[in-house]
């Protein structure tokens, strides 16, 4: 199954099943190593995704109000 990760409530669902995994004996420590790193950039990414989406958000009402 695919998962998405679009938002940081996405990788921390996934993280904290890998970590059940991991506990249960599903999956091997060197593996969670990869997952958690992979999505340690993956929220870094998301996050810095949505801080620009609203810093231009900013910039445009900054914008509408000087040409008012």
């Amino acid at each position: 199954m695919a998962r998405r990760f679009n938002t940081l409530n996405d990788c921390k669902r996934y993280l904290a099943d890998t970590l059940n995994r991991l506990e249960a004996g599903e999956i091997e420590p060197d593996g969670v190593k990869v997952r958690s790193y992979c999505t340690q950039i993956l929220s870094k990414i998301i996050a810095e995704s949505n801080l620009e989406e609203r810093l231009r958000i900013v910039e445009d009402k900054i914008a509408e109000r000087e040409q008012s």
